[in-house]
């Protein structure tokens, strides 16, 4: 039931932040389903291998490909659903907590939060960055074999 109850609530947070780039209709309900899609990449992939650098790579992963492919099927820019699809990812909390020990001179705890927020941060770029890269070859060999190969 948790799990059902952050699903929703991710679907919530990026319809919302999808609202902030003035999107109506369709791209708005479709935005919202990119957070949703992420989050629960990210908690199957939790539970299985409960890691956080591997659960946020797969879900950014799985926001990339879903941005791509909709923005193609839309002809909206990649970014509109890739940045509502990542809001659920980021890791707000940990770097609220980074910089509350930083001004408490918590050392040991900014140490550690401070890590844990940038390993977070390093994961979801890594996801963006390699699924983005699959995702053009791909589109690029199946453009190059249907110009060449269909006759």
């Amino acid at each position: 039931m948790k799990e059902v109850i952050q699903i929703i609530t991710s679907f919530a947070g990026s319809f919302g932040f999808a609202l902030l780039y003035n999107l109506r209709g369709r791209k708005l309900f479709v935005a919202g389903l990119a957070g949703m899609v992420s989050w629960t990449i990210y908690l199957i992939v939790w539970g299985r291998v409960p890691d956080t650098f591997t659960a946020n790579l797969a879900a950014a992963g799985a926001a990339t490909i879903y941005a791509e492919v909709m923005a193609r099927i839309l002809k909206t820019p990649v970014t509109v659903f890739l940045i509502t699809g990542i809001i659920p990812l980021v890791p707000g909390g940990g770097l609220y907590y980074t910089m509350n020990y930083a001004i408490a001179k918590e050392w040991n705890l900014f140490s550690y939060y401070g890590q844990q927020t940038m390993l977070t941060a390093a994961s979801i770029a890594a996801g963006i960055i390699a699924a983005s890269s699959i995702y053009g070859f791909c589109s690029a060999s199946l453009h190059y074999y249907r110009k060449f190969h269909i006759r």
